[in-house]
């Protein structure tokens, strides 16, 4: 079973709202939501069932933003 996109954000959001993550490029593997820190961002996008996307703190806000598509 596949997470959704908006599930895996949240997961996301949590993990950098937890550790004070400021910017973070990550692999969110879409079954397990397993958070990734992969070696190469190439590697990563190889993956079909990695979300790449990266994650930084606005204000007081987190932002996630895609770089593959769901």
């Amino acid at each position: 079973m596949e997470y959704a996109v908006e599930e895996l954000k949240s997961a996301l959001i949590e993990k950098c709202e937890s550790e004070g993550i400021l910017y973070a490029m990550v692999a969110v593997d879409r079954r397990t939501k397993e958070i990734i820190l992969p070696d190469t961002l190439k590697g990563a996008l190889q993956h079909p069932e990695y979300f790449v996307c990266t994650c930084k703190k606005v204000k007081d806000e987190y932002i996630v933003e895609e770089i593959t598509k769901a």
